[in-house]
């Protein structure tokens, strides 16, 4: 009658709560027969104190109906309370899973998925496994009531019942074809939910840009057309899932039609007392309800089969960039050597990037990477973290740190041996002194408050209403680009790497910003070996070796003096710059 087939990749975190499961089926049984007590108190009622009038005994069935449900009362609870138990944990295990996924995929999903989809499968995907997994016992319980009470109608009229239940073909068939239906559309309404979240999420993170250009009216616009689309298939669900109820109705409306002609001609004819057809139909009437509790959980366990479709597919994602066997931990101790490497972003193969890039970096050596944006400077700064890999296939082609592929080495090592200052700081909602830590969490906090002293950030820090203890707002906003930056270089002393990446680290300040932060930036490049990737050529007078790239291919080296008197690429960059 379900769909099954994708939910049974639940069963490892269902069955880590077993004992929890198990114990809420057991509830099922006794709360089952609970719910049949009723019956065999109707049928009493009737035959043995209305018919004959007896009322010494009439005291024994509002007694009995008390006690019937004080004990529903503390079975349900147990039954319940004892699956949402294993429902919450599933849950926290599923996210926990998917968030852990999600943070190990290498960029390129990022680039090629809407962020709203990614987060709609760690929020809303597993909020429709939760009402799967409390289903579960529902698709117990209810036939357990409904045998119950089917055992007792056939003691009481065999004939009558298999007449009754020529229905239950129909009935599996308006499951069948409801279920099938609901589970196609719930998938689509899933990816339109996620598609409305990355627009919110959109707003949000552009809310500047919008005001800047009033596209206040469009924006809107757009999410409300989002919103008709998600109605409209909220509705085709809706319309199946209101028709399937009454549709169950009324199959059943010709059982209970057949139960009054048939069972009131035994009556008739003494086959049959008044209580026994009462009760009977007390009893059908009754069954009728795991029945229509079984067509609204059809629609739930459907829900959470296309979920679970969504969910499986996306931890069938693997990262691109990840550990290789027998991979390697190496310290930076003498040179790190990019040779012949090229470079496609995996959503754009069709362009170049780079183009058969050689570069020697020997430690302690400060290099700079100069040239005009789109010309691949950042991009080599995300190989050298492994934010990217390499397009080459040739082994002897790579970025190689002390004679070994970089690619064989421990992702996680070898990124603690870097520390990135880049234009684009990112601050978390979060206290300064929680921000700059990430540079090697797990700091003091002397260690901190030291490391923003040499980002020459303390005194700004210590004018803050909290001083350490502020937080700074979603992506720093609270703070000056400058601030920003210092913040992001206290990061870098505090991490104390042998490898220093600068992506343009000044080239989105004023000049009195970029005077504090440049003078911080050589503090902090001190005996280090150091990538300078520059916008503004002023700050490289001092590099080892400076490349100059055009269009991802090297064209010029030398130090500044040297490409200066070429009179070529380079001079014309330092004009262009002033």
């Amino acid at each position: 009658m379900f769909s099954l087939h994708s939910l049974k990749s639940l069963k490892p975190y269902v069955w880590a709560h077993r004992k929890w499961l198990l114990f809420s089926l057991l509830m099922a049984f006794p709360l089952s027969a609970l719910r049949v007590g009723p019956v065999p108190l109707v049928k009493y009622l009737m035959d043995e104190i209305l018919a004959k009038k007896d009322a010494s005994k009439l005291y024994l069935v509002p007694l009995g109906v008390i006690a019937i449900y004080t004990l529903n009362l503390f079975v349900r609870f147990l039954h319940y309370y004892s699956i949402r138990i294993v429902v919450v944990n599933v849950n926290q295990k599923i996210r926990e899973k998917l968030y852990q996924h999600l943070v190990n995929l290498s960029s390129d999903y990022y680039s090629e998925q809407k962020s709203g989809s990614l987060l709609s499968r760690i929020t809303a995907d597993p909020a429709h496994l939760d009402q799967g997994i409390a289903a579960i016992n529902v698709v117990i319980r209810e036939p357990i009531t409904f045998v119950a009470l089917l055992i007792y109608v056939l003691y009481m009229n065999w004939k009558l019942t298999i007449l009754t239940f020529a229905i239950v073909p129909v009935l599996g068939f308006v499951f069948m074809r409801t279920g099938k239906y609901v589970k196609s559309k719930i998938a689509h309404y899933q990816e339109q939910n996620g598609e409305s979240y990355s627009t919110v999420q959109e707003t949000i993170s552009g809310i500047r840009v919008i005001h800047l250009f009033n596209l206040q009216n469009l924006s809107i616009q757009r999410f409300t057309d989002q919103l008709k689309e998600i109605s409209k298939t909220l509705l085709k669900i809706s319309k199946i899932e209101e028709f399937s109820s009454p549709m169950v109705e009324l199959v059943t409306s010709f059982a209970i039609a057949l139960i009054l002609y048939m069972g009131g001609r035994s009556v008739l004819s003494g086959e049959m007392t008044s209580g026994d057809l009462i009760a009977f139909f007390t009893a059908f009437g009754m069954m009728i309800n795991p029945i229509r509790q079984l067509a609204d959980i059809n629609t739930k366990i459907h829900a959470a089969a296309a979920a679970m479709d969504r969910i499986n597919h996306f931890l069938s994602w693997e990262s691109h960039v990840k550990d290789s066997e027998n991979a390697k931990s190496i310290k930076l101790s003498k040179e790190i050597e990019l040779k012949n490497i090229s470079f496609t972003y995996p959503n754009s193969s069709d362009r170049k990037v780079l183009n058969n890039i050689s570069i020697h970096i020997p430690v302690g050596k400060t290099i700079a990477l100069v040239g005009q944006s789109g010309s691949g400077k950042s991009s080599i700064a995300q190989l050298l973290t492994r934010i990217y890999d390499v397009s080459n296939t040739d082994p002897s082609s790579g970025i190689f740190i002390d004679g070994i592929d970089l690619r064989n080495l421990k992702i996680e090592e070898w990124r603690e041996q870097v520390a990135v200052v880049s234009q684009d700081v990112f601050l978390f909602h979060d206290t300064i002194l929680n921000n700059i830590s990430l540079g090697r969490p797990g700091a003091s906090h002397d260690e901190v408050v030291e490391a923003a002293k040499k980002a020459f950030a303390y005194d700004f820090i210590q004018r803050m209403p909290e001083g350490f203890n502020t937080v700074v707002g979603d992506r720093g906003m609270k703070l000056s680009g400058g601030e920003r930056q210092r913040i992001s270089i206290a990061r870098a002393f505090l991490r104390n790497s042998n490898l220093l990446i600068l992506d343009e680290a000044t080239s989105n300040l004023d000049q009195e910003s970029e005077k504090i932060v440049q003078n911080t930036l050589e503090t902090l490049m001190k005996g280090k070996t150091t990538l300078v990737i520059a916008h503004r050529l002023s700050t490289i007078r001092n590099a080892d070796q400076i490349f100059v790239m055009r269009e991802g291919k090297l064209i010029e080296s030398g130090n500044y003096d040297t490409l200066l008197q070429k009179n070529g690429e380079f001079t014309r960059l330092c004009q262009l710059s002033g």
